[in-house]
């Protein structure tokens, strides 16, 4: 046991007599636009309605027997999100608030997680029950450089430190060659293997090592393999396991799905998706990344029918917004992935466990969660030790149990930087570091503040610095069909109470300076 293990504190003991397996699921591009539970859900709230992919297995299999959690919040980017998921810490603590790049970045040093990060499967692997774990799917959590000296990253140094076994992709899909014509990577792309436990994998020599996958056979279109080995993992690995299953759908290349893959077996046969259909008079990119979602459902669906539903919990979380490429209206271009807007950093979160009180199945939770909360939960869920002091997060399980208790969190936050840096010891960035950009948020119930904060490049000392502030619940235009008109939803975040100058109401003055004190004294920007 490292010392920083040796020196944590017990996390809060879980009720369950017998540890869960833990399978986390993490859905690549997906915001709440493209899931026909949250078009319900939010429509019914008075939104205009949108154009949801059909997604039967998340209502059926989680959205009905589980809890969902329409105020769930991650970083904006994919890599930054997986990193607070398997840290427990927001970027500016872990290190990592941009995408890891497939190429070197000339300007500055990008780093991914150093091995010296403390992540979940290790601090599960010092539960007093000790899990076995897995990872498969997309990493996209280490650099280039860090890549080409220790291709199984994902295990961490040495190898079994982080998790046990390693199947997917590096980076992103790329395909293994340029041009027109070629088929998305999704069809043909390069999947890494690593296993620490011995186990055989198609490596000549048991090292990791990279092979390149082609269509056909259809299990190798990349959505069925990751979830093809997610199956064998939950039928072999030692029990308990935590199984962390990060799929690559729905990012891009957009493409059409084949139309043969395997479907659900737990539901209706009538259920599985049809052939996709693309207008042939508009952009068909958000279509395509519609038949994207709807195959990506039925995989995800198998997990959901093969596992133990009395032994696992289940949680499955987007890792940022809807692309501005895939986005239909009422939603905008301008409010999607990669922005600190709602469209980028709100996103589908389901539990399905088997602490969910009987009265919690298929309930709704409206209440402020984000990421970092989900490492905590399944810590407790595992009653694994804690690193004293060092998370961000709140464990969710209160909230599995029961609808009417404390809430958990007041704020949640959410940011983006430029560039990555490893953490010295304390979280801090290392000495000498320069940030070029840091765009931060932090909502309320009813309020939100974005601070964005930049650095010129051609003069490093002058700073830029704007602000945004909205009122989400009753910012949008009033619905004048009653008397007094009804204050309305500001969905698409387009009544910045800044903008005009005016002064703010009594209420909403008094939350502004409360969420500027909170954001500036909790969450220094990194533009110093």
């Amino acid at each position: 046991m490292s010392a920083a293990l040796a020196a944590q504190t017990p996390a809060t003991p879980g009720a369950a007599a017998k540890p869960h397996n833990v399978l986390m699921v993490v859905l690549d591009d997906v915001g709440v636009d493209l899931l026909e539970t949250y078009e319900r859900l939010d429509v019914a709230r008075g939104r205009p309605a949108g154009e949801p992919a059909p997604t039967p297995a998340i209502q059926r299999l989680l959205a009905d027997e589980g809890l969902t959690f329409t105020n769930a919040w991650v970083s904006p980017k994919c890599s930054p999100t997986r990193a607070q998921l398997l840290t427990g810490k927001f970027s500016l603590r872990n290190g990592i608030g941009s995408v890891v790049r497939s190429e070197p970045i000339e300007s500055a040093a990008n780093p991914g997680l150093s091995f010296e990060t403390v992540l979940l499967p290790q601090q599960l692997a010092a539960a007093p029950t000790p899990y076995s774990s897995a990872a498969v799917g997309k990493w996209h959590l280490a650099a280039i450089d860090q890549l080409a000296e220790h291709p199984g990253h994902a295990l961490g140094l040495p190898a079994g430190k982080w998790f046990d076994e390693f199947a997917g992709s590096a980076l992103n899909l790329e395909p293994l060659a340029r041009g027109e014509g070629v088929p998305a990577g999704y069809f043909q792309w390069r999947k890494t293997y690593a296993s620490s436990t011995g186990r055989a994998t198609p490596c000549p020599d048991g090292t990791p090592c990279q092979l390149e996958w082609r269509v056909p056979p259809t299990a190798h279109y990349a959505t069925v393999d990751t979830t093809e080995d997610a199956l064998a993992l939950m039928a072999t690995l030692p029990e308990p396991w935590f199984l962390y299953v990060a799929y690559n759908a729905v990012h891009a290349p957009f493409h059409v799905p084949p139309s043969e893959l395997p479907a659900a077996p737990c539901l209706a046969p009538e259920l599985a998706p049809g052939p996709c259909e693309l207008p042939s008079d508009r952009n068909t990119n958000p279509y395509r990344v519609r038949c994207t979602m709807a195959a990506l459902d039925q995989q995800l669906g198998r997990l959901l029918c093969a596992h133990d539903a009395a032994d696992t919990t289940v949680i499955v979380v987007g890792d940022n917004g809807t692309p501005p490429d895939a986005t239909l209206p009422p939603f905008t271009p301008d409010r999607g992935k990669g922005t600190m807007y709602e469209g980028g950093a709100r996103v589908p979160l389901f539990i399905r466990s088997p602490l969910l009180a009987k009265e919690r199945r298929g309930a709704v939770e409206s209440r402020l969660v984000n990421s970092v909360d989900l490492h905590a939960t399944v810590l407790e869920l595992a009653r694994a030790p804690q690193l004293a002091g060092a998370l961000d997060g709140v464990s969710l399980v209160p909230y599995l149990r029961r609808g009417d208790g404390p809430t958990l969190r007041s704020e949640s936050y959410a940011d983006g930087f430029f560039p990555n840096f490893q953490p010295t010891a304390s979280g801090a960035p290392p000495e000498g570091y320069v940030c070029s950009f840091h765009n931060q948020t932090l909502r309320d119930e009813r309020f939100k503040l974005i601070r964005r904060v930049g650095r010129s490049q051609r003069d490093l000392d002058r700073l830029t610095r704007s602000e945004e502030f909205y009122d989400l619940l009753e910012g949008g235009a009033p619905d004048t069909s009653v008397s007094p008109p009804r204050p309305r939803p500001d969905w698409f975040e387009r009544n910045d109470l800044l903008a005009s100058g005016k002064p703010l109401s009594d209420v909403a003055q008094r939350a502004y300076d409360r969420l500027s004190r909170s954001l500036t004294e909790r969450y220094p920007s990194l533009v110093r």
